[in-house]
């Protein structure tokens, strides 16, 4: 955590470990004080430089991951037998409480109206074949916010996942609600990519939301295609 380089580094190994340990229904290979150190650590740093936005910012990423990490366990124990259904549902039950305390518990700075977006003139007009209008998000972020934005993908895939994953550990179907979480993310992945001063290289943050995403949107050409073109640009921007 000492340098930014090796932090980079880290967040960029643990997004994989992550979305192929919930995906796959098994823990991540990381143990879990590797995601519990790096958050104390931004959090330290939060009270180092208490007006800096940006480690308010990677405590928010580091919560999800925490989360993320904490629910790819229980859903391995589960499948594994290693648990009763009796105390699946009260772990799980504690997750999903943890997603609905990141939004609540949200530092005020980090939803400064001054860098809310409320003009897109600037944006690429909308296309016939679009799913979503992006430019209709109620909490999209500008400037020193931007990678707020980022966070907020990341929570939308986590949340999606969590209800998919449920839904399988008890047998039932997921509720119709997951449909408005994946047009959300879908929503808001247009968004940032079609802010004009959106950084490069943001397909690393996005592309496993978009994945299970795609899984609750509507079977046909228009929404396979939009998907697809989606995807096939996040692979030309080199991840795959």
């Amino acid at each position: 955590m000492m340098t930014a380089t090796t932090r980079a580094i880290f967040y960029w190994y643990i997004r994989f470990d992550i979305s192929i340990g919930l995906l796959g229904g098994f823990r991540t290979v990381l143990p879990r004080n590797w995601s519990a150190y790096a958050l104390d650590f931004y959090k330290v740093q939060t009270q180092i430089e208490p007006d800096d936005v940006r480690w308010k910012i990677e405590v928010l990423l580091a919560k999800i991951r925490l989360l993320a990490m904490d629910a790819s366990v229980i859903f391995a124990k589960k499948g594994n037998g290693q648990m009763t259904h009796e105390e699946f549902l009260e772990e799980n039950a504690a997750i999903g409480q943890r997603l609905e305390d990141w939004k609540t518990d949200m530092d005020p700075a980090l939803c400064d109206e001054r860098y809310l977006v409320t003009d897109f003139s600037s944006c690429p007009p909308l296309e016939p074949d679009d799913i979503v209008n992006p430019y209709q998000s109620n909490f999209f972020y500008r400037g020193p916010l931007f990678p707020v934005n980022l966070a907020w993908i990341d929570w939308h895939g986590m949340d999606i996942m969590h209800r998919y994953q449920t839904a399988l550990m008890t047998g039932q179907q997921p509720g119709p609600d997951i449909i408005e979480q994946a047009y959300a993310a879908c929503q808001l992945v247009e968004a940032v990519e079609n802010w004009p001063e959106s950084p490069k290289g943001n397909s690393r943050v996005f592309h496993s939301c978009l994945g299970i995403s795609a899984l609750f949107l509507p079977r046909d050409e228009r929404h396979a295609m939009w998907v697809r073109r989606k995807l096939a640009k996040i692979e030309c921007e080199g991840y795959v």
